[in-house]
């Protein structure tokens, strides 16, 4: 069985590169993106209901192509922590969050060096 950690890279890899605008996510149109803004509220998550709470897509402003690419995301997450319990859930939820800002960040420097479509 793989590492959670190694889970977590490869959830985090597969939805970054399907994400088709890493900066709104990240970012948005002022500084904080959804990504951002769901990072800071996981990290602030004591129980399983604060994670379903922090992944509520609809509490978040963004175009409908990154909700769209971001609900398939959060939906794949959620089933990884459906079966977790509470702590290790939100461990796992923000272990993929750190490493979905990381893969993001790179696909973003490799657009700009036109290395990414």
């Amino acid at each position: 069985m793989e590492s959670r950690e190694n889970e977590a890279k490869k959830l985090a890899a597969t939805y970054a590169r399907w994400l088709r605008n890493p900066e709104e996510a990240l970012f948005g149109s002022k500084g904080e993106g959804v990504v951002l803004k769901m990072y800071k509220a996981l990290k602030e998550a004591k129980e399983k209901k604060d994670l379903d709470s922090a992944l509520d897509l609809t509490k978040y402003e963004m175009s409908k192509q990154t909700m769209n690419d971001m609900a398939r995301f959060v939906n794949e997450l959620k089933g990884k922590i459906a079966n977790m319990q509470d702590q290790e859930a939100i461990k796992f939820a923000l272990e993929v969050m750190r490493y979905f800002q990381i893969a993001l960040a790179t696909k973003m420097e490799d657009m700009r060096k036109g290395l990414w479509g």
